[in-house]
């Protein structure tokens, strides 16, 4: 404890270098903009991930490896440091996206089911129907049109009324990722600003001998339902191959403001998190329905969050009022060390428009990334000598 402010002062020439605006906005436009359905995402995002890292170097000299079906659970993993040791660090960040299934045409559209939670409100959203092209092994755009949403169902109107979408189609929302006049980005950034996040940071990490998993699941998405397990089942499929770690971080975009629908469900303030100005750190999810930190544990990642500002990282700190279960609801069922971290946004899943996220707490939010995991050798400390966080 005495020596981690030296230690995070001496790592922040490095961190400031490498975790730069430009680098987190290339990530992150080239991930945003490829489209990810649940159980689809590694097949489309991975190779996009791996372009990034191979232009960079960083999986160049085999301290970071990149598997994209990571013992044949269709889910996306890095792991830094020795490949056959246990990995006492693990980040999680999901790569998939929200999506849509599909049902038959009723004359005018096609009635979908939301493989998702569906918190469109009424109106329309860009969207694009893919198939798999079973001969060249790839996924394609075979339509393309609206999302409309209507008293909380959902349908898809195609701009080609020739088209017919068939079992097997995924229906995603569409927009591009980009620069807004207020400063603010809009794009599909749910999980694209985690994902980036995780990806930015793992070379820096990978470079100090940190052994870590960077795991990102297919399936974080997925079906609506109010018991945990229902959604996150990609997380459960990687964690069920491993070993408890020390410690887990989770990355996800956590709505900035009062999310939709809460006003008339609790009387709390609203959500103190405000975009622009840092990483959030939460101490619960889904009002406990997901994971809960460690008072102790907690109080850790206080403590670091309290000498960042002085290397120039900005952290905000939830009030509780609410934050969105994530992999975290698979990953506390092997270990209840886990910190959530994120960046704040609004509309991540379509609310009310595009989604929009500011690119400096993303910056933040990596470098957060990196200086957590020297919370890890005292957690190990403290477990050795028979104690616990």
């Amino acid at each position: 404890m005495a020596k981690l402010s030296e230690q995070l002062r001496g790592m922040q020439p490095g961190v400031d270098a490498y975790i730069t605006p430009e680098r987190v906005a290339r990530y992150l436009t080239a991930i945003a903009d490829t489209p990810a359905p649940s159980t689809a995402a590694s097949a489309m995002r991975a190779p996009v991930l791996q372009q990034l890292l191979n232009g960079d170097g960083a999986l160049n000299n085999g301290q970071l490896v990149l598997d994209s079906n990571f013992r044949n659970t269709a889910s996306t993993v890095m792991i830094a440091g020795d490949q056959s040791g246990s990995m006492p660090i693990w980040y999680f960040a999901h790569l998939d996206t929200i999506s849509y299934l599909t049902r038959p045409f009723d004359g005018r559209r096609f009635p979908l089911v939301p493989f998702c939670y569906h918190l469109t409100v009424g109106g329309r959203r860009l969207a694009q129907a893919y198939r798999y092209d079973l001969l060249n092994e790839r996924y394609s755009v075979v339509d393309e049109g609206w999302i409309e949403s209507e008293s909380g169902k959902a349908f898809f109107r195609s701009t080609d009324q020739l088209t017919r979408l068939r079992p097997g189609d995924r229906v995603v929302p569409v927009t591009p990722c980009r620069p807004q006049a207020d400063g603010y980005w809009t794009g599909h950034f749910d999980n694209a600003g985690g994902v980036t996040a995780l990806a930015v940071a793992a070379p820096l990490l990978a470079e100090a001998g940190v052994n870590a998993l960077f795991a990102f699941p297919d399936e974080e998405e997925g079906p609506t339902g109010s018991g945990n397990q229902v959604m996150g089942r990609g997380g459960s499929r990687i964690i069920d191959q491993l070993a408890p770690p020390d410690l887990a971080i989770i990355a996800d975009m956590q709505q900035a403001g009062t999310p939709l629908g809460m006003d008339e469900m609790m009387s709390e303030p609203k959500n103190s998190v405000r975009m622009g100005e840092g990483a959030v750190l939460s101490e619960f999810s889904s009002l406990a329905r997901g994971a809960v930190t460690p008072p102790s544990l907690y109080a850790l990642a206080q403590h670091l969050v309290h000498l960042l500002p002085g290397l120039g990282t900005k952290v905000q700190e939830s009030n509780n009022t609410y934050t969105s279960r994530s992999d975290d609801i698979s990953v506390m069922l092997k270990t209840p060390n886990i910190l959530l971290l994120g960046f704040p946004g609004i509309n991540r899943h379509f609310d009310l428009a595009s989604p929009q996220a500011a690119l400096s707490d993303i910056v933040d939010l990596s470098k957060v990334l990196v200086y957590a995991a020297m919370l890890q050798p005292i957690i190990r400390f403290l477990s050795d000598r028979g104690g616990r966080l």
